[in-house]
C-alpha cells in the first residue's frame, strides 16, 4: 500500500477526475455532480488517510530511515493527499450548505 506508484498514484487520479467533474459542473446544469465532487473528494481523504495508518503501522516494526528508505520517498509526503482531500470536504460542504441557503431563501 506504500508502494509510491499506489500511494501517490491513486490520489492523483482523484484528482484529475475531481478536476474533470468540476470542470464538466461549470458547463452543465446538473445538481448532483456537486454530490459526485463531495463523495470524490471524500474517497481520497479516506484513501489517503489509510496510507497514512499503513506507514505508522509499518513505523511500529521499523524506524522512519529503514520505511523511507525502504518505499523511497519521505514519509511526510503522505499528508499532502490528505491536506487537498480535506480542504476539497470543506469546499464542497460550504457549496451545499450556500445551495440549501439559497434554495430555502427561494422558496419563501
Amino acid at each position: 500500500m506504500l508502494n509510491s506508484f499506489f500511494a501517490f498514484g491513486v490520489p492523483i487520479f482523484l484528482l484529475i477526475l475531481y478536476i474533470g467533474f468540476a470542470i464538466f459542473r461549470k458547463n452543465s446544469q446538473i445538481p448532483y455532480l456537486e454530490f459526485a465532487l463531495f463523495i470524490i473528494a471524500s474517497f481520497l481523504t479516506v484513501f489517503s488517510f489509510q496510507v497514512i495508518q499503513q506507514a505508522l503501522t509499518e513505523l511500529q516494526a521499523a524506524s522512519q530511515k529503514v520505511v523511507e528508505q525502504t518505499y523511497g520517498y519521505p514519509l511526510y509526503l503522505l499528508a499532502i493527499p490528505l491536506a487537498l482531500g480535506l480542504l476539497l470536504i470543506i469546499l464542497n460542504a460550504y457549496r451545499g450548505y450556500r445551495h440549501i441557503k439559497d434554495f430555502r431563501l427561494h422558496t419563501k
